[in-house]
């Protein structure tokens, strides 16, 4: 009887072990993470003040130097944690692949648009400079805020695209799908960050491609298209060259 109550406690003992302290102590990584199944569309609107999700320092810092006029898309300036090597202007191919705009010159961009990473911790921070050109739908798990520094575009927003200009802010919950084609002569700038998150390389974004023979996923994405072709005319992304090159 005395070994069954020693054994009994010794196993007590590592039970209470095992549910009071983790025995891996990291994140999971993008690639550990089952992929999630996305809203189609974020329940918020554009709004003219910052939403209570948003709210963050160092953005509001970024955001009242644009405004007072003390710096644009050419000066803003990266923090510490975006190494040297890394602070120049960034853009797409048609792959997917990121390359390098050495004059920051966004009409060179074989997509239309730009961008600098402005900080990766302790938020992910950065802005983009877009000429009239198509974004392709896209989830991820963190949700987003936008600040739109100049220019207007047309996001989706409730099940609808709605119009996002100068001075407007927009927030994305995790795991929502979201599309902002940029229709308008005028282009679009927006300062983005991610409130929860501090480290981009733990980000995974999703594309319809990753969520083949994910059927509620994929009729997620068809939703969207039926939403871009309902309200702005656009067919799926890629198929809309003839409008954006013109």
């Amino acid at each position: 009887m005395k070994l069954k109550m020693l054994l009994g406690v010794a196993a007590l003992a590592s039970t209470t072990a095992v549910a009071q302290g983790p025995q891996c102590n990291h994140a999971q990584l993008p690639f550990q993470q089952m992929t999630p199944v996305p809203y189609e569309s974020t329940p918020y609107s554009p709004q003219d003040t910052m939403p209570e999700q948003c709210s963050n320092p160092e953005v509001e810092a970024y955001i009242a130097d644009w405004e007072a006029g003390k710096i644009d898309f050419t000066t803003i300036q990266a923090n510490d944690s975006i190494a040297a090597d890394q602070r120049f202007c960034k853009t797409l191919d048609d792959d997917g692949n990121i390359l390098e705009v050495k004059d920051c010159d966004r009409t060179k961009s074989p997509v239309g648009y730009i961008w600098k990473e402005l900080s990766d911790s302790p938020v992910v921070i950065g802005i983009t400079d877009g000429g009239k050109s198509d974004h392709a739908p896209h989830f991820h798990g963190q949700p987003e805020c936008y600040y739109v520094v100049n220019g207007e575009g047309q996001t989706l927003a409730d099940n609808q695209f709605k119009k996002l200009g100068t001075g407007q802010y927009f927030y994305i919950p995790g795991a929502t799908i979201h599309n902002t084609p940029i229709m308008s002569e005028k282009g679009l700038g927006v300062i983005y960050w991610y409130p929860n998150n501090a480290h981009f390389d733990g980000f995974k974004y999703y594309w319809r491609k990753d969520v083949k023979n994910l059927r509620v996923a994929e009729e997620a994405f068809d939703r969207v298209d039926a939403i871009r072709k309902r309200d702005l005319n656009l067919g799926p992304y890629g198929t809309n060259e003839a409008f954006f090159k013109k």
